[in-house]
């Protein structure tokens, strides 16, 4: 997918909202679509995705176009399905495995065992692929599915394996997939193997001063060391997220006061 900087999906908007788009290929009108989404150019999405369509040099081309139509409108279940087969059957399998995961994130909501289908059918097109990349999210999302079904042994293997697959240097996809997977362990009650990575996590956090990742992290330890009946450790964390956005000149989230008054009155 071609890479537009903020700057210039702007300036390329407003000559598309100008003059319809001459120029513009397939796959800059589809990067440009999404852009629009970010930037709140929500009218200028269909249109650039119809064009893009128009433009298209082959049918795999016309087929992703086809997706993006379908995700940024109210697409059918039965529709994406039928394009996900048709990509698969027309040896389209990069489209076929973005198709079943999405389709497999819209089926979350009530239907687990058709979105278990088919996200382990996009992760077994993006294993004959080879798309690292492709196969973090799926992992994760897998994961996902496993965790709506208290599955938490099939959710930590592949929130282990979402953790291996990501490079050093991605310090930010590590510091959330290390929380993720602290997470599952501490639901099922291994706690020191969710403390330990949520400590990591928080390293990287503070490494990369990501207020988030540090909310988290601490928030984590918090909640264990309330389950481990620790109390004062709890209020540490809480009053270091605190801390932490004070020396940022962020506004302090009202969830984190909310529970350090508590533990407070509490003691």
């Amino acid at each position: 997918m071609v890479e537009v900087s903020s700057e210039n999906a702007e300036l390329l908007l407003q000559m598309f909202a100008k003059d319809g788009g001459e120029g513009l290929n397939t796959s800059l009108a589809i990067a440009l679509s999404q852009m629009a989404a970010e930037l709140g150019r929500d009218e200028l999405i269909t249109p650039l995705l119809m064009h893009a369509k128009e433009v298209a040099e082959d049918e795999e081309d016309r087929n992703w176009c086809r997706f993006e139509l379908m995700k940024s409108g109210d697409s059918n279940l039965d529709e994406l399905m039928q394009l996900g087969l048709e990509a698969e059957t027309e040896n389209q399998p990069k489209l076929a495995a973005a198709v079943f995961h999405h389709l497999a994130l819209l089926q979350m909501g009530d239907d687990l065992e058709s979105a278990e289908i088919s996200a382990n059918r996009a992760m077994r097109l993006r294993t004959e692929l080879e798309d690292s990349t492709g196969l973090i999210y799926g992992h994760a999302l897998i994961a996902a599915i496993a965790k709506a079904q208290q599955d938490w042994e099939t959710a930590q293997t592949h929130l282990r394996k979402r953790l291996d697959m990501i490079a050093e240097e991605e310090k930010s996809q590590r510091m959330e997939a290390m929380a993720d997977l602290a997470h599952a362990h501490a639901t099922i009650g291994e706690l020191q193997e969710a403390q330990n990575l949520m400590i990591e996590s928080l390293e990287i956090a503070e490494e990369i001063d990501s207020l988030n990742g540090i909310l988290v992290a601490r928030w984590g330890l918090a909640d264990l060391a309330e389950i481990s009946e620790n109390p004062d450790e709890a209020m540490v964390q809480l009053s270091d997220i605190m801390t932490t956005y004070m020396s940022f000149n962020t506004e302090v989230p009202a969830i984190v006061l909310k529970r350090l008054n508590m533990l407070t009155n509490s003691q």
